[in-house]
Parts: C-alpha cells; structure tokens; sequence
C-alpha cells in the first residue's frame, strides 16, 4: 500500500513538472498585441454610438404597517387559588431551608395544585406567609420561583 501511494506521489510530480510549466504562451488576442510593435491609436469618434440605459430612476416609499390586533389571553384561574391570593401574613420574610429530598412547589396550598418547581435539601427560601393547614407560601429571589410548600419540610437552620 505504501508503494502504491509513493508511486502516486512520483507520478504527480513528474506530470506536474513536465505539464506546468510556462513557456509564454498567451492567448490570441494578447499574443497578437504583443508582436505588434505599434499599438493601434484610438480615434476621437468612436465606431459605435453609445447605447443609453434602460434603467429609470425608481423610489419606494414604505406603507405603514397595519398592527395585527391579538385577542387578550387570560390566564386560567381556578376559584380555589383566587381564595388564597391575599391573606393576611402571619409572618413577615423569614428566610427557611428545605430539609427533604426533593420538594415540589405548587400553586396553591394542597396537592391538588399543579407543580411549578422543585426545591432540594439545604436550599433557602423566603416564607412570605402560612397558611391556617400548614403550608407556606415561599418565594425564592434568585429563580423567581414563587408558591407554596408543606411547612413540614422548613427549618429555621440550615441541615
């Protein structure tokens, strides 16, 4: 295999030094002008009268744009979770740390509401209120994740 491909090699090199090479051959035209010693003078009159375009000044002015009128979009909201929108807080912005596994945050205060995030073991989270059942409303300021979890898995001190 390596033969094959030195021969190859060899090959390329003698085609290339044998068929590259410039003798100065030009093409017609130049080679013509080249033995011409006198280069022929331009006349003041060209043969040819110049031909005049055929392109027209043309400008474009911009329609303004029509706003596509889109239907307002409500979120869904069930009547539980308008109950549990604004209750008075029992206490005010106390930082807490999830001592479970893995806890869900829902939207509202059960297991019946949808899950919006997970926290894990030693995370901290600002309970903004509790409810009357237990459950904590909590938000976490850098992921700007905000709902409620059982106050079962708060600690006031980190595990």
């Amino acid at each position: 295999m390596l033969r094959l491909i030195l021969l190859l090699c060899a090959a390329l090199f003698v085609v290339m030094l044998v068929g590259g090479r410039d003798y100065g051959q030009l093409r017609p035209g130049l080679a013509a002008l080249q033995n011409d010693p006198a280069p022929a003078q331009a006349s003041a009159e060209p043969a040819v009268a110049p031909v005049q375009p055929l392109v027209t000044q043309a400008s474009f002015t911009p329609e303004p744009e029509a706003q596509p009128e889109m239907p307002l979009i409500l979120p869904l909201v069930s009547p539980a979770a308008t109950q549990t929108e604004a209750p008075a807080p029992t206490s005010g912005g106390e930082i807490r740390y999830i001592t479970a596994r893995s806890v869900n945050v829902r939207e509202g205060p059960s297991t019946e509401f949808p899950v919006v995030g997970k926290l894990t073991r030693g995370e901290a989270a600002l309970v903004i209120w509790t409810e009357d059942n237990g459950w904590a409303r909590i938000l976490i300021e850098g992921d700007g994740v905000e709902g409620f979890i059982s106050g079962e898995f708060l600690a006031t001190a980190a595990p």
